[in-house]
């Protein structure tokens, strides 16, 4: 039994609905939810929302398929030239990973490369308002994951700390400045 990342579409805001259903049938899925970190009146307030609106990741075989498509939340699954969208185990490990360490994440949209590689890349925003003596402050990162298989990049911006560690389990991820 060969079980795959397969991606699945959703009714308009049915996708916790379905990531419940998937949990009742003891079906395996990756429902990403993205933590939105707002300061109100000197408080801190946390919320989550769906990083991918309409969409679950389900981890199964092909004789589980139409299992899947029988959930009343099931729109269909995502399909690429006439076959369902599979998806890498490491790619949606390095996805679990990043929305773990980060909040605040918004989606841009990335050529899709079909032999493309799970990148990630920290890139510097400076502060340069200080030109008569030409120096430059590291203000805040920027954290890019780049999905090939998803045309999309997650991006995460974050203050500038010391204590800041950005890390990923597993090898083979090219991580750039």
């Amino acid at each position: 039994m060969d079980k795959k990342w397969y991606l699945v579409s959703s009714k308009p805001q049915r996708e916790k609905k379905l990531a419940a259903t998937l949990s009742k049938k003891k079906i395996e899925h990756f429902y990403p939810l993205n933590r939105i970190e707002k300061t109100e009146r000197n408080k801190k307030k946390i919320s989550f929302e769906s990083l991918f609106s309409s969409y679950v990741f389900v981890y199964i075989s092909e004789a589980e398929i139409a299992t899947v498509r029988s959930i009343d939340s099931v729109v269909n699954f995502v399909y690429w030239l006439a076959s369902p969208v599979t998806f890498k185990g490491d790619e949606i490990e390095t996805m679990r990973s990043f929305i773990t360490q980060f909040s605040n994440i918004y989606l841009t949209k990335a050529t899709v490369e079909v032999t493309g590689r799970i990148e990630a890349v920290r890139e510097y925003h400076r502060n340069s308002s200080n030109v008569q003596t030409d120096t430059a402050a590291v203000v805040k990162d920027s954290y890019k994951l780049l999905l090939p298989s998803m045309g999309y990049t997650l991006v995460a911006e974050k203050e500038n700390s010391a204590s800041d560690v950005f890390t990923f389990g597993f090898e083979g991820m090219r991580m750039g400045l």
